[in-house]
């Protein structure tokens, strides 16, 4: 596995060169970048191009994104403005449709590889309407995604529809040749599923990881080893499958934007250390 880092530690703030600076002394070389304004200036091609360059400059490339689910940072919280690709009403599903395709992109744009795919929210109720509404989605998206040059990943949120086994039974209807994949989040597979079962689920899909911890009762989004994954057996089981793909790390900032990119990527650099040697993962910056 490649431990890179996702954005979504500094989403409260800009991607400056304060902020690339930091990931790049964070000993991390490889990014996914979480599209979201004004983070991220993900709508506009052209700065999408100057972000390009700019994580250039730093010594850093996109190896993949998080494709939005909400307008912006200040909207998500000041208005509580999402978007889901299950909503029940039509328009909405293809408001958040049009951000995702907009946000592969801006992935193609970047450099990335793949693109991970939220279908709805944490804890939807999914009924065959939802599944409808996912099926919909996804096949909106395959062709756009194809045209961009980047994978289309699923992502396990914590809900009936996306646990690992559904998504793979989506992908299978939809994408028999195998173009589109799973994002294992092993955070939410902890907490919806069981980390193990969920590797196992996702089978052959299996493209890419979100790396977190929790205690398996909330989506804490910890580092490694400050919850109760197995990590060992993980790793054991990761060999196994022969997944040689990404790895981001999905921390959250708890101060909400109040520390610095500096003290958040120092803290995240220090709580690493053995879980980098437990799983004897570079601790210099790599690309």
């Amino acid at each position: 596995m490649q431990l890179t880092l996702s954005t979504h530690l500094l989403v409260y703030g800009r991607m400056d060169a304060a902020a690339l600076a930091a990931i790049r002394s964070s000993c991390f070389g490889t990014v996914e970048i979480w599209l979201a304004e004004p983070h991220v200036p993900w709508r506009d091609p052209a700065a999408c191009e100057r972000f390009c360059a700019q994580l250039a400059e730093h010594e850093l490339r996109a190896g993949s994104v998080h494709l939005p689910f909400y307008p912006s940072v200040p909207q998500l919280r000041e208005e509580g403005l999402k978007w889901s690709v299950i909503d029940p009403a039509a328009s909405a599903r293809r408001e958040a449709i049009a951000g995702a395709a907009d946000g592969l992109r801006a992935a193609g744009l970047l450099g990335a590889s793949c693109a991970v795919l939220h279908l709805g929210w944490q804890r939807d109720a999914w009924d065959a309407h939802a599944h409808g509404w996912a099926r919909e989605a996804v096949a909106a998206l395959l062709p756009v995604a194809r045209a961009a040059g980047v994978r289309l990943l699923l992502e396990n949120i914590i809900s009936s529809g996306t646990r690992a086994a559904a998504l793979r039974a989506l992908l299978d209807e939809l994408d028999p040749a195998g173009e589109a994949g799973i994002c294992l989040d092993l955070g939410h597979a902890h907490v919806d599923g069981g980390v193990m079962n969920e590797l196992r689920d996702a089978g052959a899909r299996l493209a890419h990881l979100h790396v977190h911890d929790n205690d398996g009762s909330e989506d804490a989004h910890l580092a490694p080893g400050r919850g109760s994954i197995p990590w060992s057996a993980v790793r054991r089981a990761l060999q196994q499958h022969g997944f040689a793909g990404m790895g981001a790390l999905e921390l959250r900032d708890a101060s909400r934007g109040a520390s610095s990119a500096a003290a958040l990527c120092g803290a995240t650099h220090a709580e690493l250390g053995a879980f980098r040697a437990a799983w004897e993962l570079p601790a210099s910056a790599t690309a």
